[in-house]
């Protein structure tokens, strides 16, 4: 009988185990989990990063990708794609021609909000304040050179 009383106290001490176990494989899942979202976050941002900032510095490529986007969605033949790129590539010449003009009253402006957030500031703060400043400038890049303009919008 008194291997019996020892079996039955013993018994219960097995899943309690059990659940310790459960719940440890349970977390190491979610921790998992987390990391590989975490992971595939950051990935999904450097990579979508790097394809809007070559776009931003890359606006020549432009006609030819929404070209190429257009001709899948709706279908076009040759020769209408060629058409849809010559009609881009020339609205896109005319608006980096009105950008040229007004690109230096911009940079002045910019310039100036850099300079009057920095004057309120401790000059520490003021330095990494310009610094910050002029990193995120990388989102306002210079414009593509002169000779992409044709002659008439030439200034």
């Amino acid at each position: 009988m008194n291997e019996s009383v020892l079996q039955e106290s013993s018994q219960p001490v097995r899943p309690i185990a059990r659940r310790r176990k459960r719940w440890r494989s349970v977390l190491l899942g979610i921790i998992i989990l987390l990391c590989g979202v975490a992971i595939g976050a950051g990935g999904a941002v450097i990579v979508i990063r790097h394809v809007v900032l070559h776009a931003i510095q890359h606006p020549e490529e432009a006609p030819q990708r929404i070209t190429n986007r257009v001709r899948g969605m709706l279908n076009l033949s040759e020769h209408q794609a060629a058409e849809v790129k010559k009609i881009l590539t020339e609205r896109q010449e005319v608006i980096l021609g009105l950008r040229r003009q007004i690109q230096p009253q911009v940079e002045k402006e910019l310039e100036k909000a850099k300079e009057d957030v920095a004057a309120i500031l401790k000059p520490e703060q003021a330095k990494k304040w310009r610094k910050r400043f002029d990193r995120l400038r990388i989102w306002f890049p210079a414009l593509p050179p002169l000779h992409s303009i044709p002659m008439n919008q030439k200034e």
